[in-house]
C-alpha cells in the first residue's frame, strides 16, 4: 500500500489532497488485485488517469502563477507520464486475466505516483513554501 508521510506533503492543501486522492486510487488498484479483481481495474485506472490530468493542469497554473523559474521543466515531466498512463490503462484491461499485467499495473502506479509526488514535486516544495500561500488554490 502506498502512504504519503508528512514528509512528502507541499503544504499547499488543494495539491496534497490530490495526491491523496491518487494514492487512495492506486490503494484501490492494489487491493483489487490483492483480492484477485482484476476485473475491477480498468474503470479504476481510468479514474486514476483523469485524476491524474487534471493535478496536473491544476499544478501547472499554480506554478505559472506563482512564477516558478522550472515551470516548462515540470510541465515537460508531466508530458513525459503521459506515455506510462496509456500502458497503466492498457494493463489494468487485461489485468482480470492476466497476472503479468497484475504486476505490470502495480509496478507502474506505484512508479508514476512516487515519481510524481516525491521526485519531481519536492523540486518546488520550498519554492511554494516561500513564494505562494501555503493552503491557496
Amino acid at each position: 500500500m502506498v502512504e504519503l508521510t508528512s514528509s512528502f506533503m507541499l503544504e499547499y492543501e488543494s495539491l496534497d489532497k490530490d495526491h491523496q486522492r491518487l494514492a487512495d486510487i492506486v490503494n484501490q488498484i492494489v487491493e483489487a488485485i490483492d483480492a484477485d479483481e482484476g476485473e475491477k481495474c480498468e474503470d479504476l485506472a481510468i479514474n486514476f488517469v483523469k485524476a491524474a490530468k487534471s493535478h496536473f493542469a491544476k499544478e501547472e497554473a499554480l506554478l505559472i502563477k506563482a512564477g516558478y523559474p522550472n515551470v516548462e521543466k515540470h510541465q515537460g515531466h508531466h508530458r513525459s507520464l503521459n506515455t506510462k498512463m496509456d500502458h497503466i490503462v492498457e494493463f489494468a484491461k487485461m489485468a482480470g486475466e492476466n497476472q503479468m499485467a497484475r504486476e505490470s499495473l502495480r509496478k507502474e502506479l506505484v512508479f508514476l505516483l512516487m515519481d510524481d509526488v516525491i521526485t519531481a514535486d519536492m523540486d518546488f516544495k520550498n519554492f511554494l513554501v516561500e513564494k505562494a500561500k501555503p493552503g491557496e488554490a
